[in-house]
């Protein structure tokens, strides 16, 4: 797994920002078919929705591969939040990430989940500085 200084899962950060809209954007375009299916449609419509939905299903599984690909670890889809390893003062730490911030703001232990979330300006000049 990678391990990024603050300043590397920052750069990264913003083609996981791409893929985070896509995947939003697939949601929506998801929510849609769903209706399709729920509604008295006709089975030609329905057959034709289970299929757009396998098909935009499996384009935000790709998204979130990608997210993978480029060392980004999925914690949540619903927010989508996504981690980063790092190292502060010699041990492991997550640099966090929730998909309606602008840039990584917070961190937490490896053993810590969403709820330990503390300011990245508490250890940002050692990140930075390592």
């Amino acid at each position: 797994m990678k391990v990024f200084t603050l300043e590397e899962a920052r750069q990264v950060l913003d083609l996981v920002k791409e893929a985070v809209d896509r995947i939003n954007a697939k949601k929506a375009e998801l929510a849609e078919y769903y209706e399709i299916l729920e509604s008295d449609q006709d089975e030609l419509e329905k057959m034709f929705a289970k299929s757009k939905i396998k098909e935009i299903e499996s384009d935000i599984n790709q998204q979130f591969r990608k997210i993978e690909s480029l060392g980004g670890v999925i914690k949540g889809v619903d927010p989508i939040l996504v981690d980063f390893l790092s190292v502060y003062e010699g041990r492991y730490i997550w640099l966090c990430w929730k998909e309606d911030e602008e840039t990584i703001m917070f961190w937490h232990e490896v053993d810590e989940g969403f709820a330990g979330r503390k300011p990245i300006e508490i250890i940002e000049k050692d990140l930075i500085d390592s």
